[in-house]
């Protein structure tokens, strides 16, 4: 009798600790399936983690500690490496600086199929500064080699970057669809609304303390409405990102806590007994991401959002339903934005009502889950 054979999928990510938040459902749904599942990333072959779920574990050259030609050659024979040893029915690469890796290591090795998801185009299309038009002039021919032809197949997390992608003519229309964002698990993060207007509410920005996610922004709102004497609570729930030359640093961070701007959590493992805490999460970026799950996650949990007006985080918010957007690099109308639901209990009652809502409809996860599977199948007849 022939053995059965079982699917192979390997999942090459940036990031260990994006693993576990973004893409542990996915990678759970697929070892039900009875598939085989690897996984490259930095520190993945020595995690016990890794290992105790049943998953291969390999390496890859951690992206934040080298630069300059060499060290992109370094991983890009990395990723020829494990996809030449693992062999994989298919391979779902997540995150647009190793989605390109890897569709430029799988075509010199003639290796297919390959799903990759294009989780935000981060500062490449969104930094209008000549240094960043000369990269993009470069980086566009060499995105369309990386992911056009014959099996290959682009998730987008969101409406802008799909069509941005294909009016640069980097990929077809009809290798490509949306997924919006990873999805959330509304059990873990359960509708808890606030119980009563709270004596001093807590405004809460959570996210990498890099500048593009509108960390100045947001301290700078902070510092506006301390001076009108809001008594509210400006918290920061994130760490510093020393690999990021565009990150605050800890004494700046630790200056502003002891100042008694805004207080410093550091990193936070715990979120939901943190949303159960705040009145309203802001987060005024202007990064270029996919969908922020951080937003999703808070508006599961019954708390309005205020984010800027960009691609993937407008998807996260309809303006007047579940939270306000507003324009990038605005503290004032920032602070405006915040001091409206911060005097208004009420509202903050309906946008938290409604953004529980439309987590529910539209961001599940085993939706996402469920959709990311179905073109695997696709992929792999």
């Amino acid at each position: 009798m022939i053995e059965k054979k079982h699917p192979h999928v390997l999942m090459i990510l940036n990031d260990l600790a994006w693993f576990w938040s973004h893409r542990q459902p996915l990678a759970k749904a697929i070892l039900k399936r009875d598939y085989r599942l690897s996984l490259a990333t930095s520190g993945a072959a020595h995690s016990e983690e890794v290992a105790k779920m049943n998953v291969a574990g390999y390496e890859l050259p951690d992206h934040g500690k080298g630069i300059g030609l060499f060290f992109h050659l370094k991983i890009l024979m990395a990723l020829i490496s494990v996809i030449s040893k693992t062999k994989p029915d298919i391979i779902h690469v997540i995150t647009l600086r190793h989605a390109f890796y890897t569709g430029i290591a799988a075509r010199l090795i003639f290796y297919k199929p390959v799903v990759f998801t294009v989780a935000g185009l981060g500062s490449l299309f969104t930094d209008k500064s000549a240094k960043m038009n000369m990269l993009r002039s470069i980086a566009i021919p060499l995105l369309r080699l990386a992911f056009k032809g014959q099996g290959r197949f682009l998730i987008f997390q969101n409406p802008d970057d799909h069509q941005l992608m294909i009016e640069h003519g980097v990929v077809k229309d009809a290798q490509t669809t949306i997924i919006r964002g990873s999805g959330v698990d509304i059990s873990e993060f359960p509708y808890t609304p606030e119980s009563s207007m709270p004596e001093r509410p807590i405004v809460l920005f959570s996210s990498r303390l890099i500048r593009e996610k509108g960390i100045d922004d947001f301290i700078e709102a902070a510092r506006l409405l301390k001076a009108k004497g809001t008594r509210a609570r400006f918290q920061i729930a994130g760490d510093v990102y020393e690999k990021n030359p565009h990150s605050l640093t800890r004494d700046e961070i630790l200056r502003l806590h002891d100042e008694g701007i805004i207080e410093w959590l550091g990193q936070v493992h715990d979120m939901p007994a943190l949303f159960k805490k705040i009145s309203i999460m802001v987060l005024p970026s202007y990064y270029g991401e996919g969908v922020p799950k951080i937003l999703l996650e808070a508006a599961a949990m019954g708390r309005p959002i205020i984010t800027c007006d960009v691609p993937g985080c407008r998807e996260a918010v309809q303006d007047g339903v579940n939270g306000i957007l507003v324009p990038p690099k605005s503290p004032r109308e920032l602070s405006a934005a915040i001091e409206r639901l911060l005097t208004d209990f009420d509202l903050r009652q309906v946008y938290g009502r409604a953004g529980r809502t439309i987590v529910e409809k539209d961001f599940h996860v085993e939706s996402v889950v469920s959709r990311t599977l179905d073109i695997y199948d696709l992929m792999m007849k």
